[in-house]
């Protein structure tokens, strides 16, 4: 019974956990069910990568969208800790198992290991956004992780149009509700 699929996206973005086999599993239901994404007011990161696999991107005038990057990050406590008089010991099993632990600085090593993974999960995030928005990848690394304003989004092909919230999803409802009418007309002259 489901006529079409509205995603109503306002997030700074979230975690990579899921969301890239959340992002194939919608990709393919194109064809099945019309699928718009309406950026109303910001789809950034990994919201922007859900966005991506709508049909079709809508931001908002005062809207803004991409952020096509990964980020994780390293707090270092351990000068903190020290000034406090307070002194961490690790009892563990592993050579790695704490690698990467807020009490002690970041060994290069580690660092480089983290780095690597981020990469990975970087390309990947391109190579979806690519896809999903039929643009080459060097066009999506292009953007850095920038994020744009509505104009700008259409300007790098990360949006489609510019569009109020309220008139988009009343014309996209709308939509269905004349495909219904036509099919009925149809229908009753085919009795006739």
């Amino acid at each position: 019974d489901v006529k079409g699929i509205a995603l109503i996206i306002d997030s700074p973005g979230g975690m990579v956990a899921g969301n890239y086999d959340l992002v194939d599993r919608m990709f393919e239901m194109r064809g099945k069910k019309p699928i718009k994404a309406f950026a109303a007011e910001s789809a950034y990161s990994a919201a922007y990568s859900i966005a991506s696999a709508a049909d079709e991107i809508i931001v908002t005038r005062s809207g803004g969208v991409g952020s096509v990057g990964v980020l994780t990050m390293h707090v270092d406590y351990s000068d903190a800790l020290e000034a406090q008089g307070v002194k961490v010991t690790f009892i563990f099993a592993g050579k790695h198992k704490v690698d990467g632990n807020p009490y002690e600085p970041l060994p290069e090593g580690v660092r480089a290991r983290i780095q690597e993974r981020i990469d990975t999960l970087y390309s990947e995030f391109v190579g979806i956004v690519a896809r999903n928005r039929g643009i080459d990848e060097k066009a999506v690394r292009k953007t850095e992780a920038d994020v744009f304003d509505a104009n700008s989004a259409l300007e790098v092909q990360f949006a489609d149009r510019i569009g109020a919230l309220d008139d988009e999803i009343t014309a996209f409802t709308a939509s269905f509700t004349q495909e219904e009418d036509d099919d009925m007309a149809d229908k009753n002259q085919a009795q006739t």
